[in-house]
């Protein structure tokens, strides 16, 4: 059974992603035979089953990779050091890519609290963070 593919626009997320400016996205991306590093990407979105990135590292759909997360706040951090992922869409943006990345959910999470709970909690401090920027912005802005 073929898929159709959506139409430039179409929205083919199955839950909403939210703007993620306070979270640290780190690739790992190997070097050489037995090198690797640790390479800081920027995230464009978030949400508790994916993340979309840009990067100048070239790689192909459907490619494993593994990614470090951490949101930022006043109070602290959450960090999930270890996530592997499977990259689900590649498109080209000038001398870089965006890569849509799928959360592997059978994997544990570190800890006490499992990976989901703590993708979910990510996710609800990232929404919160968007909704009091929103509000503190039409306060700001002028009456019409």
């Amino acid at each position: 059974m073929s898929q159709v593919p959506p139409t430039e626009g179409q929205e083919r997320r199955r839950t909403y992603r939210y703007p993620s400016a306070e979270l640290r996205t780190k690739l790992r991306t190997k070097r050489g035979l037995f090198g690797e590093s640790w390479d800081e990407v920027s995230s464009q979105d978030f949400n508790h089953q994916g993340v979309s990135i840009v990067s100048p590292e070239g790689m192909k759909e459907g490619a494993s990779i593994l990614l470090s997360l951490e949101l930022v706040m006043e109070m602290g951090s959450v960090m999930i050091p270890k996530l592997s992922g499977t990259i689900r869409h590649v498109k080209t943006v000038g001398r870089q890519y965006r890569y849509g990345i799928e959360f592997d959910a059978t994997q544990k999470g570190q800890g006490s609290e499992s990976l989901q709970a703590q993708l979910m909690r990510i996710e609800e401090l990232v929404e919160r963070a968007q909704s009091v920027a929103k509000r503190i912005q039409q306060r700001n802005s002028p009456e019409s």
